[in-house]
């Protein structure tokens, strides 16, 4: 009786199947040759951007390490991709450096700062690389991080804000508000900690003297 019983189970699975491949079959087919044009087209594509990645890199590298590297990476980044773009100017920001030419080095900062297309994280630490160099920076390229509480340069940014409001305006109860979150930070490393609670005590003085000064005149 169990083989009768699974023999007419093997048959109606047979008939149900015949019956869906009648009714779908062409639509089953159609989705299977997507399937595989979008596979293969995906393998295509990755493989022509790890081949352009790499292409893209070795030209990058053979300008720093060129005669004129500057020029030659400055010519990469008009006709490279965004990302490799950035990496470019930072190197040709970083040879600057070395030559002490900050502020050719803050020039680039800059422009990779003010670039919209270039990857936003790389943006971001041009404008942090920008302040740190230039003679006197433009304290306003610093507002998006300071208006992102969760970005990972926000306490890099409160430090220079501070130092631009002190050393450029003299505003050292501007500078004070900017370091003020530091005494209770928990979650930023140790030395950028004790970074901003020496620089907030430091314009305390400033900002007492400057009062007092003023009390008196």
């Amino acid at each position: 009786m169990a083989d009768i019983f699974r023999e007419v189970d093997e048959a109606l699975q047979q008939e149900k199947m015949a019956k869906i491949w009648k009714e779908y079959g062409s639509t089953i087919l159609t989705a299977l040759v997507l399937l595989v044009v979008c596979t293969a087209a995906m393998t295509a594509y990755r493989s022509w951007d790890a081949s352009r990645n790499a292409d893209e890199t070795a030209k990058l590298l053979n300008a720093v390490n060129s005669e004129a590297p500057q020029q030659e990476i400055m010519r990469v980044v008009e006709e490279t991709r965004k990302g490799h773009a950035a990496l470019g100017l930072m190197n040709a920001a970083a040879i600057y450096l070395q030559e002490d030419k900050p502020e050719e080095a803050a020039k680039l900062y800059q422009q990779l700062a003010q670039t919209k297309s270039m990857p936003k994280n790389l943006r971001d630490l041009g404008r942090i690389l920008y302040v740190q160099h230039a003679t006197q920076p433009n304290g306003d390229i610093l507002k998006p991080l300071l208006a992102n509480e969760k970005s990972p340069w926000v306490w890099h940014a409160r430090l220079q804000a501070a130092t631009i409001a002190a050393h450029q305006q003299q505003d050292y109860a501007k500078a004070l508000e900017y370091l003020s979150p530091f005494e209770d930070a928990e979650t930023i490393p140790v030395s950028l900690k004790k970074r901003g609670e020496a620089l907030a005590h430091v314009y305390q003085l400033k900002n007492s003297q400057k009062n007092n000064k003023e009390k008196t005149s």
